[in-house]
């Protein structure tokens, strides 16, 4: 980032008590979707999971080293198309993924469904809008090292914000998810800047490059289970937020 232009703005806020359930009506309409799949309930049902990859999956999947992380990845991808099947009104085999901007994968033939994906430990976490939208879930590991990302990673509203903190590791896992929505959404991908990106509650504005030109965004976040910290962004336009979890 060398123009360093704050024209756009983010909006951010927390989702104190967020309703999850079970009934979903497919219909994203205006809102915004965000599910929450929990990794070892889906565990038994792997093997249906694995005949939905394709062979590039399914060898991507063999790539990784642990059980853990293959079961994340078969999950985010089979178990994504048997909700996108839901919502486009198809066969979980029929849908299609390509490439988009940075690498940022889209749904082949629907240019106006999108979707995302984050996993730590024991989530799965996917978000579709209509809209671009970018989510992300970290566990908040007790041996994580987060003071000395501090300076590098955050401003210094943040940084004083998080030492102040009553509990500054879930605040930095926060402020970090926010960062980390953000950049999916807006297709950016990992800058070295991040200390120029304000993701305190209110409204911040961020740089130019960061915001994907005059857009504004809304970064909504929530703790759940006191481990897991999530945002999720999408434009500023979505003012319905709608939480599901998977019902295996």
């Amino acid at each position: 980032m060398d123009s360093q232009l704050f024209i756009s703005k983010i909006h951010c806020s927390t989702v104190l008590l967020p309703n999850w359930t079970v009934k979903s009506d497919f219909k994203i309409d205006e809102n915004v979707d965000l599910w929450r799949v929990p990794v070892q309930k889906l565990k038994d049902k792997i093997e249906k999971i694995l005949q939905l990859l394709t062979p590039q999956e399914f060898n991507t999947m063999n790539r990784y080293q642990k059980e853990s992380d293959r079961l994340r990845y078969a999950i985010g991808k089979g178990f994504l198309k048997t909700l996108l099947s839901k919502y486009l009104k198809c066969k979980p085999e029929e849908v299609e993924f390509v490439e988009g901007m940075n690498k940022k994968p889209a749904i082949k033939g629907y240019r106006n469904f999108n979707f995302n994906i984050s996993h730590s430990k024991d989530w799965v976490i996917f978000g579709f809008c209509s809209d671009e939208l970018g989510v992300d879930i970290e566990y908040v590991d007790s041996k994580f090292d987060f003071l000395s990302l501090i300076n590098n990673c955050f401003t210094k509203p943040e940084a004083h914000f998080i030492e102040n903190a009553y509990s500054p590791r879930h605040e930095f896992f926060k402020l970090w998810t926010r960062k980390e929505s953000l950049l999916k959404a807006t297709s950016v991908g990992m800058v070295d800047n991040l200390n120029f990106i304000n993701c305190l509650d209110g409204v911040q504005y961020i740089p130019y490059e960061v915001g994907g030109g005059f857009s504004d965004w809304k970064i909504k976040s929530l703790l759940m289970d006191e481990v897991y910290p999530i945002s999720v962004s999408f434009p500023v336009r979505y003012r319905k937020l709608r939480f599901f979890e998977a019902n295996p």
